[in-house]
């Protein structure tokens, strides 16, 4: 059994009991999650731990809203009652969470795990507590690549073309720095508009990407992982406090840990790669030093960005600074 059927096999079973027939309230957990991939199943996962954990008190069900940022702004209002949201996503409330899409941030894999982990999370926590949201998890969504409607295997190949522009800092500055021309659309608007040619480039995840029709037109991706997606489940601070302390627990223990969602993506790349190229989509895989063609224009960026970021950005950054360090010396010894 594969891991991407073992998610919809366990949330369906944990669906299937998890509901008790005196459940006083509903509550929604929306995601943008596309049908088909290891994304939705942890918020499905999430949705039917959340239920037994509560003890009857509350019935959790994903509801798919297209649009991030709208989640983002009905999850402050307490119009939703949780949300699994990128940081992205997120950013058009709370922009310091962006510091963690800043381009080609992160060396490694293993150093993106460590201080996310110990060193930003901590203090994303609070800022994100003080703008209203409580974050009781968080999952991998993967890294952006660039997604063309024909071949763009050089940052050079992008210059002047028109590529859309998520509504967030990092996006606009990875697209400026390789001179793209720009086009900001939200993410509900970017697929009619690769089809009648309003814009014909972009960045997504590529678990994300497949699943959708950019897939089909605009089927060639450049691997360049420039630009990570961690998500968090959050849930409203006004609906939180208000939960007896045994449901905050249940529910702080409710998401898929973190180390596994990171597995699971992985796990289904390639076999996404595959199923891609069969199609006829075109996967171009980079190796150091190409990527290194694309970091080279872009990390100069990267401290203008985390200051037009403003709010507590550059805290978050110094946080993420401290914690290469820690990492580096770490590995160091090792």
């Amino acid at each position: 059994m594969t891991m991407l059927r073992r998610w919809f096999v366990g949330a369906s079973l944990l669906a299937a009991v998890a509901a008790p027939a005196h459940a006083q309230e509903q509550w929604k957990v929306a995601s943008a999650a596309q049908p088909g991939t290891v994304l939705i199943g942890f918020v499905d996962t999430f949705a039917a731990n959340a239920t037994k954990a509560s003890g009857g008190k509350l019935v959790v069900e994903r509801q798919f809203v297209a649009s991030e940022q709208e989640i983002a702004t009905q999850l402050v209002r307490g119009r939703l009652q949780i949300g699994s949201v990128s940081a992205a996503g997120m950013s058009v409330l709370i922009p310091e969470g962006a510091v963690l899409n800043t381009p080609f941030l992160w060396a490694s894999k293993a150093e993106r795990d460590y201080v996310t982990d110990s060193y930003a999370l901590p203090v994303l926590r609070k800022i994100y507590e003080d703008k209203g949201v409580v974050i009781i998890g968080h999952s991998e969504v993967g890294f952006n690549g660039v997604v063309c409607k024909s071949a763009c295997p050089t940052p050079a190949s992008l210059k002047g073309l028109k590529a859309r522009v998520a509504p967030t800092p990092a996006s606009r500055m990875f697209w400026n720095q390789l001179g793209g021309n720009s086009v900001q659309l939200p993410l509900s608007e970017l697929f009619p508009a690769l089809e009648q040619n309003l814009v014909v480039a972009c960045d997504l995840p590529f678990s994300y990407y497949v699943t959708t029709p950019a897939a089909t037109s605009a089927p060639y991706f450049v691997d360049t992982q420039h630009l990570h997606h961690p998500a968090f489940v959050m849930v409203n601070k006004g609906l939180w406090d208000r939960l007896p302390k045994d449901v905050q627990e249940g529910l702080m223990k409710s998401p898929v840990p973190t180390a596994e969602t990171r597995k699971a993506v992985d796990a289904e790349l390639d076999g996404r790669i595959a199923e891609f190229r069969k199609k006829g989509g075109t996967y171009v895989e980079l190796t150091d030093e190409q990527r290194a063609e694309w970091r080279k224009l872009v990390e100069p960026g990267q401290l203008e960005l985390i200051k037009s970021i403003g709010g507590r950005a550059e805290e978050v950054f110094a946080a993420i600074q401290k914690g290469k360090q820690e990492f580096a010396a770490k590995n160091k010894k090792n």
